[in-house]
């Protein structure tokens, strides 16, 4: 039992039921006005239900339009009328007995520019010229440097909002002061290059502002009312930036203005890209920059617990970090002290269930997050955040599990992550559930995923694992080594059958496809399967570190997903690799700054990445092309292996249509889809029958 993380603890005159903090995450249900709805009430209320400490409620814009990070549905409260919204989130949570907050934050030179609005709508710290502007991949222009009066007036904005929190039924608020916004640009040396009593030349000059802020709010909200600091424990890859010990000596100023709680976090600029995520850092490969202060030991997980320590030993309130941190991880930093408390976030996404889950001693059950970034991708184009393994994810009301109206025999054809979400939901739901697959071990896909990606292979072999427990719970069989036709479905007679058996492997019609350097997807795949019955993903992987009947020279024929991560896979393996992608862009498919991290890197080993390319034909020399310039070439191979989306199989379903008086078709089998896309139609059929 992990005793440490389940301990109740303090936070001001605030108790927690344990040491799991859901922090600060923007999930995009706020409506097209900023305000709170029941979708965001449901999400938070149901993280709460699932036995966190205490949940942190996502960034909340205290200006608007000049606050904002996300337009149009950037969460908001700087006026009365977003009360109510606000209050539908805090009676959810309240609703299970755990306290709940809100981070403020203003954008400041972050700020996501809407038509219409001039430069002077980004307010900083100093006024910095375009050409000084550090390498990112944000778009930063030169802000209006804050006067002394104006700096007054934003800490009345932020205390405004507090108190306007404090009448919504928060118990406090986080006051956000990391990253890119605006108070920490006054924290930064490189954002702040003033010459008054808020400029860079003392820590104490640097933290005013802030501190101004915290006690402004203690000052309206009462002492009661709890605030949680959050700053960067350094800025990476930003000359003049925060370092470990500046912030270290920040933190007793936050204290002593009146904070109750203090997270630690980190920025990132240049080829650091995105810090938020550890495991992104460290992907494809460690790469060559200067990591100290972080710990990145476990490749990602705990990453920040070095920093977090080290300013826990300057305040004597709470400290914490987020970062891929475990139940275990977690229970270990508290043990040790390098914590009082535990942030998750993407982890609660993917399993809501997980403290409560923790604390009954079933750790085995939770669903495993694969750390993929999609709940981060769905949001950048301002949509509604959305979870790879856990559809029910902000569907919580149209998700909630009710009970079949009637018991049904439901026999299912395939063994991917359609077909196993669609078990277990219709299994929970009361019905009779058995899947039969032709292969050897459950999971379709996933196995042979799980050794080529590196980085996510414990968690999809998790993944797997997640299920068959599940299964075992819940009565489903599982028949492997078996497929579906007429004559099992007239022996068994089910009253629904759905057809999960993927799709198949799309080739191209070019000549010399029966070249002998020609690996086809499909025969890759079997020996990939064959060699799994054996070895397993992660034997498997080591292994062909040491031996792969896989030439030196190879062309990759596909640029999506799978063709950039079977690249990565031959590139860490000793081979030299063409991607040639007959569309215009490389790495469809791939998660949120996936693309950006593994083609330079990719790039970076020597290989090369073609894309608008024409296949003509494939010779004893390699695959013939005509690039996307007009230019008619040869790339020498001594192996081609064809890595092209899955297309749909109708033909594998077409005998089976009436061999149930239901029958679903779901996951590739009908519609070429992500992984994503496979367990949310799994989800979605499990609920409908």
């Amino acid at each position: 039992p992990l005793e440490r993380l389940m301990e109740p603890g303090s936070i001001g005159s605030l108790r927690t039921k344990n040491r799991i903090i859901k922090t600060a995450a923007g999930t995009g249900y706020a409506d097209k006005d900023g305000r709170g709805t029941e979708r965001m009430a449901d999400f938070y209320g149901a993280i709460a239900n699932g036995g966190a400490g205490l949940v942190i409620v996502e960034n909340c814009a205290v200006e608007w339009p000049r606050g904002t990070h996300v337009v149009p549905t950037g969460f908001r409260l700087h006026h009365e009328s977003y009360v109510p919204g606000h209050a539908l989130v805090t009676a959810a949570v309240h609703k299970h007995d755990c306290p709940v907050f809100v981070q403020l934050m203003h954008a400041g030179p972050w700020l996501a520019m809407l038509p219409g609005m001039g430069p002077q709508e980004r307010i900083t710290a100093s006024t910095i010229a375009e050409e000084d502007m550090p390498p990112s991949v944000w778009d930063w222009v030169p802000g209006h440097e804050l006067t002394v009066p104006e700096i007054h007036d934003v800490v009345g904005i932020f205390a405004h909002s507090a108190e306007l929190a404090k009448e919504a039924g928060y118990d406090g608020v986080e006051i956000n002061a990391s990253f890119y916004h605006l108070v920490n640009c006054f924290l930064s040396r490189f954002w702040n290059r003033r010459n008054d009593e808020y400029g860079p030349q003392t820590i104490e000059n640097r933290t005013r502002f802030y501190c101004d802020i915290i006690r402004e709010v203690k000052r309206r909200c009462g002492n009661d009312f709890a605030i949680a600091a959050n700053i960067n424990a350094r800025e990476f890859g930003l000359a003049n930036g925060t370092t470990l010990e500046e912030a270290k000596a920040m933190a007793p100023y936050i204290e002593a203005a009146g904070a109750d709680i203090l997270q630690v976090r980190a920025s990132s600029y240049g080829p650091y890209l995105e810090m938020l995520f550890p495991e992104t850092v460290l992907y494809p490969e460690t790469p060559n920059l200067d990591l100290s202060d972080l710990d990145i030991s476990r490749g990602g997980p705990g990453m920040y617990l070095n920093m977090s320590a080290a300013v826990k030993q300057m305040v004597s309130i709470p400290v914490f970090c987020a970062g891929r941190l475990t139940p275990e991880l977690g229970d270990e930093a508290l043990r040790e002290g390098k914590l009082d408390f535990v942030g998750m976030t993407r982890r609660l996404i993917a399993d809501h269930e997980l403290p409560n889950k923790v604390a009954a001693g079933r750790a085995d059950e939770i669903r495993p997050c694969c750390g993929c970034c999609y709940c981060v991708e769905t949001r950048m184009d301002d949509g509604p955040q959305s979870c790879r393994v856990n559809p029910e994810s902000g569907k919580e009301r149209e998700y909630q599990i009710t009970p079949a109206v009637k018991k049904k025999r439901v026999m299912i054809a395939g063994g991917g992550p359609a077909a196993m979400e669609a078990a277990r939901v219709a299994a929970l739901r009361g019905h009779e559930v058995t899947i039969y697959d032709k292969a050897a071990e459950l999971g379709g896909l996933l196995p042979i995923a799980a050794v080529v990606k590196d980085h996510e292979r414990e968690s999809l072999v998790g993944l797997i694992r997640y299920y068959k427990g599940e299964f075992a719970k819940l009565g489903v069989k599982v028949e492997l080594g078996r497929g579906v036709d007429a004559e099992l479905t007239g022996k068994v007679k089910p009253d629904v059958l759905i057809i999960a058996t993927g799709g198949k492997n799309a080739i191209p019609r070019i000549p010399g496809l029966d070249n002998r350097k020609v690996i086809d997807s499909t025969s890759l795949h079997r020996k990939l399967k064959l060699a799994l019955r054996v070895f397993g993903p992660e034997w498997l992987g080591r292994l062909t570190k040491i031996y792969m009947p896989v030439g030196k020279n190879v062309v990759v024929m596909g640029g999506g997903v799978q063709g950039c991560q079977l690249a990565e896979f031959l590139v860490k393996r000793g081979r030299s690799v063409t991607i040639a992608e007959t569309g215009e862009v490389l790495g469809e498919g791939l998660p949120y700054l996936t693309p950006v991290r593994l083609l330079n890197w990719f790039r970076d080993q020597g290989g090369v990445a073609l894309a608008g390319v024409t296949y003509e034909r494939i010779t004893d020399q390699g695959l013939e092309i005509t690039t996307a310039e007009g230019e008619r070439k040869t790339l020498q191979a001594d192996s081609i292996i064809l890595a092209l989306p899955l297309e749909p199989d109708p033909a594998a379903a077409k005998t089976l249509q009436s061999a149930a008086p239901e029958v679903y078709q779901i996951g590739d089998v009908k519609e070429f889809g992500y992984m994503h896309g496979a367990f949310a139609d799994g989800a979605k059929v499990g609920h409908a029958i």
